[in-house]
């Protein structure tokens, strides 16, 4: 007994439960469920009226209702086969306004009282089961051909109303139950489908909350501790340069000296860029104005020189990538320096200029310029020029160097971002 009422629940199913598909946009799904439940309901409604029409005016009568009984059966049996309602759904549509035209012309002798209700159903159905622009149609060419048809038929509708027999009339009240009740369970299910729709996405919607709100936690706890790890890479680095600079007082050959100097003001530009890091509130971003005239201010406090030095930084580039910061910022030390080192005297008002823009084709110029003469030949073989050579390349850039009338560097790079 209990497989019998398993057997026959899971016959139920198959008949009254479409299948699953997945769609896209759950108002989609909506209108899926919405025209299979509708064609299996017009298919027992069409097929009962085919049965009236038939007892109460004859056979004849009943044809076109068959017609359109079939028409919806295949759609029913289209849907649960391929779970796909929508060429079908379209077709069917079309197919029904055509019916009610048939119907309403091509019958004469017979009151067309429910006609225009059917037309109701089929351009409900357009609306909750295709689209706006198509029910619009449909509407349009169902008010225009009823609209005609009782301007032009009026009189002969009455007169076959008035001399309808007791069979007719009872017929005629069941076309019309039929089909107020069609146009009830229509909109019910309407209602009920996009409710669920509604559900769905709500229901959607606070899950996508619930794991951004995991995700944006992950974040920030990511965040402050790439902040921590910044800030310890920048307090190693300062107690290296605290031990450069102590280890640099036990010296007395001035070229061990400079080379001290030099190397703690490369290690103090990386350092620079971890402070800067840990201080911006987006980690990948750092201000390259700021940060370069830091750096400037702590250059020039390493190697305290006694000419006045004027800087000018125009910087038109928002954003650089982390392994791009790091080099050019080796890159503009070195030039930096040495320009203290070798273009200038105390007599000179030293003037250096950092040029940071963008260009045509995804790349990026950098260009440093100062109005010293060198004092030093630029020699190839120094360990600054063959480190800027070397982070270019790095860098997959290009270098050009003109020293008439003004000492210039010009660097071009490709823009990853």
């Amino acid at each position: 007994m209990p497989e019998i009422i398993e057997k026959r629940r899971s016959i139920f199913s198959l008949i009254f439960t479409p299948p699953k598909t997945i769609f896209e946009d759950y108002y989609d799904q909506a209108r899926y469920i919405l025209s299979f439940r509708i064609c299996l309901f017009l298919s027992f409604s069409l097929a009962l009226l085919a049965i009236v029409l038939a007892l109460f005016y004859g056979p004849m009568y009943s044809v076109i209702t068959f017609i359109g009984f079939l028409g919806v059966l295949a759609a029913y049996f289209f849907i649960q086969k391929t779970g796909d309602h929508r060429q079908f759904v379209f077709s069917f549509n079309l197919f029904g306004a055509l019916l009610c035209q048939l119907t309403l012309y091509a019958i004469k002798d017979q009151p067309h009282i429910s006609d225009g209700l059917w037309m109701i159903i089929n351009i409900l159905f357009a609306f909750y089961t295709i689209n706006k622009y198509w029910a619009t149609f449909i509407a349009i060419l169902h008010t225009v051909s009823f609209s005609a048809f009782f301007y032009f038929f009026y009189n002969e509708q009455l007169h076959l109303i008035k001399y309808l027999n007791h069979d007719q009339i009872v017929a005629t009240s069941i076309n019309v139950l039929i089909c107020f009740f069609i146009i009830f369970y229509l909109c019910w299910q309407n209602i009920k489908t996009n409710q669920h729709a509604q559900q769905q996405l709500k229901d959607a919607k606070a899950t996508l909350q619930n794991k951004f709100n995991i995700i944006e936690k992950q974040n920030r706890e990511k965040t402050v501790m790439l902040k921590e790890i910044h800030h310890r890479v920048k307090n190693n680095l300062q107690v290296i340069i605290s031990l450069l600079r102590l280890q640099s007082r036990e010296l007395i050959n001035e070229e061990a000296i400079s080379k001290f100097r030099d190397t703690t003001s490369r290690v103090l530009a990386m350092a620079l860029i971890h402070e800067k890091m840990y201080q911006s509130e987006e980690l990948s971003k750092i201000n390259l104005d700021d940060y370069f005239s830091g750096l400037i201010e702590d250059i020039l406090d390493s190697y305290q020189v006694n000419f006045k030095v004027n800087t000018k930084i125009n910087c038109k580039i928002d954003n650089l990538e982390m392994k791009m910061i790091v080099p050019l910022a080796l890159i503009f030390n070195e030039l930096f320096t040495n320009s203290l080192k070798y273009a200038f005297d105390d007599a000179t008002e030293a003037k250096i200029t950092l040029d940071l823009k963008y260009t045509i084709n995804n790349e990026f110029i950098v260009e440093y310029t100062d109005n010293g003469k060198w004092q030093t030949p630029v020699n190839e073989d120094s360990f600054g020029l063959e480190l800027i050579t070397m982070l270019t390349e790095q860098l997959d850039g290009k270098l050009e160097f003109v020293s008439d009338p003004l000492t210039k560097f010009t660097f071009q790079f490709k823009n990853e971002e």
